[in-house]
């Protein structure tokens, strides 16, 4: 039996969630790994054993479904070792505009981005709070600051999770848990090609390089935030032209930055 603590990620398969696990594993922590793709999984237990000599464990599971959910909260709260959750399975819906979106897909997005995570850190809290010690990470975003058209269920769970985080470090005020709301901007991975994104793919083709983040550059800079107990951030930003915009949202020099984002539309 592995003395490793143990690293959960969700969304492992792609993005920001396979950047995580590979950079959890470079720092020694065996991993919990899940994504809908199984196939996917296998494929990075592989590399990832190999290269770092860690134990992977790999569940594929849909988390916008609830009983898989139920499934998961249950490995997860009897996991002695765990050290690290990050909570980074999402996806996007494109540009489909009330009331013409699906309900089951805009119900799957509320599910997968603010009920999973809930139950998944009250479940990761049952070991991390009698180890005294812990790491959760909500992968929230910018979007959480800004109303954007097409977006209505996209940029509202955003915002949840970082209420949610800052509310939930309150609660792990005494308990040596740190939680932190990482809030990237636009970064080059999958997500804006998935399936649900394909009728936004003309507006990401013309936005300029320097609002893009590498994933590398991103979960370092997160990973390395959440462990500074001094002075420690829960909403963390990583990238200084979003933080600059997340803090002067409603500044008035910014309006015509709002209305492009927001379809024409002051919101």
């Amino acid at each position: 039996m592995s003395n490793r603590p143990l690293a959960v990620v969700t969304g492992a398969s792609d993005g920001m969630g396979k950047e995580f696990a590979r950079q959890l594993a470079a720092m020694g922590n065996d991993l919990l790994l899940i994504a809908r793709r199984g196939y996917v999984l296998d494929a990075l237990k592989d590399e990832l054993e190999k290269a770092h000599s860690v134990s992977v464990e790999t569940m594929p599971l849909d988390l916008s479904k609830l009983e898989n959910i139920e499934l998961l909260e249950k490995k997860i709260q009897d996991s002695d070792s765990l050290l690290w959750l990050v909570n980074a399975a999402g996806f996007g819906s494109g540009s489909a505009i009330f009331p013409h979106v699906s309900p089951d897909i805009e119900t799957q997005m509320l599910t997968l981005h603010t009920i999973a995570p809930m139950r998944l850190c009250r479940a990761a809290l049952i070991p991390m709070n009698v180890n005294g010690r812990g790491f959760i990470i909500n992968i929230a975003s910018v979007a959480a600051w800004l109303a954007s058209e097409g977006a209505v269920d996209y940029t509202a769970t955003k915002a949840f999770l970082v209420a949610f985080s800052k509310s939930l470090q309150a609660d792990c005020r005494k308990t040596g848990v740190l939680v932190q709301a990482l809030c990237p901007g636009f970064v080059r991975t999958g997500f804006h090609s998935s399936e649900t994104m394909k009728t936004s793919s003309e507006l990401y083709d013309n936005i300029p390089n320097f609002m893009w983040d590498k994933p590398q550059k991103v979960v370092l800079k997160s990973i390395r935030a959440a462990q500074r107990e001094s002075w420690h951030r829960v909403v963390f930003i990583p990238s200084f032209f979003y933080r600059v915009l997340s803090t002067f949202t409603y500044c008035p020099i910014l309006t015509p930055l709002r209305i492009w984002l927001s379809g024409g539309k002051m919101r």
